[in-house]
């Protein structure tokens, strides 16, 4: 690994942790640009370690995701949907590149997790249904979308590529429960952010470096 893709990862890596020190603080531009910033520095790293393009899409796709989510509002709530959707189906198209769907027929542990990953994505949108309101098909398209890529990542053999998949779609079904069942006010919202950032990082540091690993 060069020394400038090694800094930049190691950049990401702290700018990352050190977002858990922001997130009390109100929706703002600093809170938007720390937010911002890990995951960007991520793609980055992946661009210069020659990753595959649809690796580096779908990292720049979710950090204008965190863009939008760093303000609030129902159009940037829109805005943040759509981006992480687009970066789901990026990451799908990825791991069907990579990836041979025979690996996932071809262990239990494999089919297992692909039904369970089915399983949530359905109970999560009939949960949510209602709440949601006249954003229930969006929720539904986007939890289609992410129970595809966790689907998809079991034809990787590498595991951390599905590990990576698993985390983005719990922190997804937690900011989901957050957004739609959680008042302001409720004493677990906060433990549910803190959780939603920690999944959602790792997932993306651990699909970055497990994708990098199988193109190198």
């Amino acid at each position: 690994m060069e020394v400038p893709a090694m800094i930049v990862l190691a950049l990401a890596l702290v700018t990352g942790l050190s977002y858990f020190a922001i997130l009390p603080r109100p929706a703002g531009h600093v809170r938007a640009i720390w937010k911002t910033l890990p995951v960007a520095l991520l793609a980055f790293y992946a661009f210069l370690m020659e990753a595959p393009a649809l690796l580096v899409l779908a990292l720049v796709l979710s950090a204008l995701g965190d863009a939008f989510l760093a303000y609030e509002g129902e159009k940037n709530f829109i805005g943040g949907l759509s981006s992480f959707l687009l970066a789901h189906i990026a990451y799908g198209a990825l791991f069907y590149e990579i990836g041979d769907l025979r690996f996932l027929t071809g262990e239990t542990w494999r089919l297992a997790a692909a039904a369970l990953s089915v399983a949530l994505a359905v109970l999560l949108v009939a949960f949510l249904w209602r709440p949601a309101a006249r954003l229930a098909p969006a929720v539904l398209a986007y939890a289609t979308a992410i129970a595809a890529m966790a689907i998809l990542s079991l034809g990787v053999p590498a595991v951390a590529v599905f590990v990576g998949a698993a985390l983005f779609l719990s922190s997804d079904a937690v900011l989901a429960v957050e957004t739609f069942k959680m008042e302001k006010s409720h004493p677990m919202r906060w433990l549910a952010a803190l959780y939603v950032w920690a999944s959602y990082f790792a997932a993306q540091v651990v699909l970055t470096l497990a994708v990098v690993a199988i193109a190198s």
